[in-house]
């Protein structure tokens, strides 16, 4: 009795595994390289704030506090972030950003790189040692001699989430991450008033 409760159960879970999405659910992943067709495991909450006035030529300094969820689920899962976006016009590219943990201390200062859709800084993590809940990140950049009025940077995290312990450790990059994983963007927009 217990086998077919249980061949009925997991036929049950195929089913529905296998059911089309609806254009509700659909829309949640909008903002995701690879087609997803569920809501993220790992849920960012995000605040986002930079230098609220510099001069033309001036250092902005961004903070991200964040807060991640993770989801319940029957099986373990790993996720990997990168922390970045977009910077205002003309903006010099930062090399690092640094992960502050709560109580404000420096757990890690890390690389960041230029890709296609922005500047994207690597949140380091493994299996022993994953990325802390709950923290800070901080970036500066410089912004260009000759720009507006306004700084207005996009910037918040990119999360691959749902992979298996060996695909975890495989460390893939941010570009082979997003193609064969589920991957969302949780952004904030900030503005920086420019003085001439």
């Amino acid at each position: 009795m217990r086998r077919a409760l249980g061949l009925t159960a997991g036929l049950a879970l195929v089913a529905v595994a296998l059911s089309p999405i609806v254009p509700a659910q659909a829309a949640t992943c909008a903002s995701t390289v690879k087609k997803c067709e569920r809501d993220p495991l790992v849920k960012i909450k995000l605040k986002a704030k930079g230098t609220p006035r510099v001069h033309q030529g001036g250092r902005v300094t961004y903070t991200l506090d964040y807060s991640m969820t993770w989801m319940e689920s029957f099986a373990p899962y790993w996720a990997s972030f990168w922390v970045g976006g977009t910077l205002p016009k003309g903006a010099k590219a930062p090399r690092t950003a640094t992960l502050v943990d709560p109580s404000g201390r420096k757990v890690v200062t890390f690389p960041c790189h230029k890709y296609r859709d922005g500047l994207w800084c690597e949140v380091p993590s493994d299996v022993s040692k994953p990325v802390p809940h709950q923290g800070r990140i901080v970036l500066s950049t410089t912004l260009a001699r000759h720009g507006g009025r306004t700084a207005v940077a996009r910037l918040g995290f990119d999360s691959v989430d749902g992979l298996g312990q060996k695909d975890f450790e495989r460390h893939y990059g941010r570009a082979t991450a997003r193609d064969r994983f589920c991957s969302f963007r949780f952004s904030k927009t900030v503005v920086t008033k420019v003085r001439s």
